[in-house]
């Protein structure tokens, strides 16, 4: 049997940490994020650090990687001597990514698996780095695809989210459509549900209090299980990332690997700066 020679290919709102994605050689689809003077390639073109800058003054918008860019992210692959590829898209529900990789996927001689994660941020990155990892223990192909969309469908992700200003703006507000402006200060934590759409699991009064009950969402997420993974991702506000992780640290000891990134702008887009966003992965 031929070698396999397999790729992972992720779009740029699974904010898998830079880090991470260079090791692991990862092909980036980027977003586009729109602002009035141009588009820019989610992560190529614009940092997280310069959108949030432009986006206390400026109105941005986005939309899902080109065709063209999908395209030539997969003959760059071919190129460089790949078979097989593990497209890894944030959810169908909120992106037209995945529907988009499927079809142009077919017009390759290669073999693609897509990955829809139903999820978003570091709950979809987690699908890719995973998909590294067992890459790199050996695994076929086939195997990694089985046990990617098992792990995908246990990993749960959970946003703090300072202001729905920019859920509401962007139109990417769901289930959450109800809870805007009802309440004063209300700090709402979204998730992604089994269809992969965002809706509140908590509204609690004022961020300490929001983070609190962020953290015990993430303690019963972890629940009694023994292999887990879990991120911790900042909008701009490293300082309460940093806070966040080191409380998780001292709760779950046990936790296999630790991940600390940035949202992508194109996630920032209809999330407002401030946000923070943890990814629990169980591997059980």
């Amino acid at each position: 049997m031929p070698q396999e020679k397999i790729a992972i290919l992720v779009d740029s709102c699974s904010d898998v940490p830079a880090d991470v994605l260079e090791a692991a050689d990862m092909a980036l689809m980027p977003m586009n994020v729109i602002f009035r003077d141009r588009a820019y390639e989610d992560r190529v073109t614009i940092t997280p650090a310069e959108f949030y800058r432009r986006q206390a003054t400026e109105k941005a918008t986005t939309a899902s990687p080109t065709g063209e860019h999908i395209l030539k992210a997969l003959n760059r692959i071919q190129e460089s001597g790949y078979t097989h590829v593990i497209a890894i898209c944030i959810s169908a529900g909120l992106s037209g990514t995945y529907q988009e990789t499927q079809l142009l996927a077919t017009d390759t001689p290669l073999t693609v698996h897509v990955v829809n994660t139903r999820s978003v941020g570091i709950g979809s990155g987690f699908a890719a780095i995973y998909a590294a990892q067992l890459r790199s223990e050996g695994h076929t192909f086939q195997e990694i695809v089985d046990e990617v969309e098992r792990v995908t469908a246990q990993t749960k992700v959970f946003f703090y989210v300072p202001t729905l200003k920019y859920l509401q703006a962007g139109g990417r507000i769901g289930k959450v459509a109800g809870m805007a402006g009802t309440l004063l200060n209300v700090k709402p934590i979204i998730s992604c549900d089994d269809e992969g759409i965002y809706y509140p699991i908590a509204k609690v009064r004022g961020e300490k209090r929001t983070i609190t009950k962020l953290l015990s969402l993430v303690d019963s997420a972890i629940g009694d299980a023994k292999r887990v993974n879990v991120a911790v991702c900042d909008g701009v506000n490293p300082d309460l990332r940093a806070v966040v992780l080191a409380k998780l640290k001292a709760a779950h000891p046990n936790v296999l690997n630790w991940y600390a990134g940035d949202v992508s702008p194109a996630l920032g887009v209809h999330t407002g700066p401030g946000l923070i966003g943890v990814g629990v992965q169980v591997l059980d």
